[in-house]
């Protein structure tokens, strides 16, 4: 059994945190916050301190913390693996004698409650031995696993800032046009669920469709006369990337 300690009960934090509750191959000795107020959910369930001079000993040390905060905690007195959960930082950001990532490319809300066996993780460490306890604990909570290192994962970050991040951005976009225009945003639900379904069968690349790609100079225009400011730049943008991208001339 792996015993952890979680540093941080953010997002990312509280998934950990509930995984590793029920998760009986893991001994969750532990929870750090640097305040009371986040750390009082879980009081009366386990252990939990504000300082880090006073955490437990444990195999393994998760600091989900923000980005910022990684290289102001010290763990240098820490004997076990400390890891951060961070898709842009490296390791040596870490204050600890042995350090790693832990890093979950996913889009997490404390309100929703997630599976975390097919979420995939993605490892890396300083020494190779202690990839063999990270790669311990990572297996048993989610069923995929990788190794990559720090410039992969800072693109792999980058990738998931486009899929999730600036796609939701668009989706708002789609969601602001329909709830200005008095139209239910549900009867594009179909078209998302197919686009996404199909993002996982085909390359974008493939899946492309849209005026952009047919060469329909009419509708883009008539699109574009329907937006103002940052939503036409944000059309304009992408419709030239698609062009760029497709080898398609309007």
């Amino acid at each position: 059994m792996v015993k952890v300690c979680i540093l941080g009960t953010g997002k990312v934090g509280i998934h950990l945190i509930r995984e590793c509750t029920n998760n009986p191959k893991i001994d969750l000795v532990q929870i750090y916050n640097r305040s009371t107020k986040g750390s009082a959910l879980f009081k009366s369930l386990l252990p939990t301190t504000q300082s880090v001079y006073q955490l437990k000993k444990a195999d393994i040390y998760i600091v989900a913390l923000p980005d910022k905060v990684i290289p102001k905690i010290d763990l240098s007195h820490i004997s076990g693996l400390v890891v951060h959960t961070s898709g842009t930082v490296s390791f040596k950001a870490l204050k600890s004698k042995r350090r790693g990532v832990l890093y979950p490319p996913q889009s997490f809300s404390k309100e929703k409650k997630m599976n975390l066996e097919h979420l995939p993780f993605c490892l890396e460490t300083e020494f190779k031995e202690d990839g063999v306890w990270l790669e311990k604990f990572a297996s048993s909570i989610s069923k995929t696993v990788f190794f990559i290192d720090e410039k992969q994962r800072q693109k792999l970050h980058l990738a998931a800032v486009f899929a999730n991040n600036f796609s939701n951005r668009v989706l708002g976009i789609a969601y602001d046009l329909c709830q200005e225009n008095n139209i239910d945003f549900n009867i594009l639900q179909p078209l998302i669920e197919e686009t996404f379904l199909k993002a996982q069968i085909l390359s974008p690349y493939v899946a492309q469709t849209g005026p952009t790609l047919r060469n329909d100079y009419t509708t883009l225009e008539k699109h574009k006369s329907q937006l103002t400011s940052t939503d036409l730049e944000v059309y304009n943008i992408l419709t030239k990337s698609i062009q760029e991208k497709h080898g398609t001339e309007l």
